[in-house]
């Protein structure tokens, strides 16, 4: 047997070994180039759980992303050859794709607090703009539901930083409007105002006094549903 045959010969059974490892070459650097944005889908992922904790947001969605989010930490953790590193990019592509489906959810869910909770502000805001005395906090409604309209236009990011923010002025002008009011059923009626669920039963004899003080009387009309 000639020397080539021979060199030949010896290297044959570390052929499959080295194609294998040229393999796992190959599928680990697909995988770091997957993982580039590794950083940015960690704190788009922090955001999104931050705003579903806040507005008590709960859905099949928010449950995807961190099942995602599980799977593809123990895909990554055990990722040691072709096949092990091929299933942690697809189970990283399917977190990826869990997070913006979570974050499409999140914001939606948002718009709808924003409809339910502080547009209806804006209009109680807008009642007490018309008394003297309650000018001030009636313009701070107004301008806190034109805030919380706007914020349904931003980014996760931004919106999971925006929300405590808005939340936070809300439980100020609450406050401030219950000791304006000195008066539980006037705070009821104001609210059911505002959703338009007001009627005259609404009108108890105290939110009657309350609205002739203010000067209101004249400012509210009756109409049939």
């Amino acid at each position: 047997m000639s020397d080539a045959l021979v060199d030949l010969e010896q290297l044959l059974p570390l052929i499959p070994a080295a194609v294998e490892r040229q393999r796992v070459g190959v599928q680990l650097d697909r995988l770091n180039t997957k993982l580039a944005d590794f950083s940015s889908a960690t704190v788009r992922y922090t955001a999104v759980s931050k705003v579903a904790l806040l507005i008590g947001f709960n859905d099949e969605n928010i449950a995807d992303m961190r099942g995602a989010a599980l799977d593809a930490g123990r895909c990554l953790k055990s990722a040691v050859d072709e096949t092990t590193l091929e299933a942690a990019g697809r189970s990283y592509d399917d977190l990826k794709t869990a997070i913006s489906a979570a974050d499409k959810a999140a914001r939606y869910h948002w718009r709808t607090v924003v409809t339910n909770e502080y547009k209806p502000i804006g209009v109680v805001g807008s009642l007490l703009q018309r008394f003297g005395d309650a000018l001030d906090i009636g313009e701070r409604m107004i301008a806190l539901a034109e805030r919380a309209d706007r914020s349904t236009g931003l980014l996760i990011l931004d919106l999971s930083n925006e929300i405590p923010s808005l939340v936070g002025i809300r439980a100020d002008l609450d406050a401030e409007k219950a000791s304006m009011t000195k008066n539980g059923e006037v705070d009821d009626f104001l609210t059911k105002l505002a959703s338009g669920r007001a009627t005259l039963s609404s009108v108890t004899p105290s939110v009657y006094s309350w609205l002739r003080e203010h000067d209101a009387l004249d400012q509210l009309a009756v109409s049939s549903r």
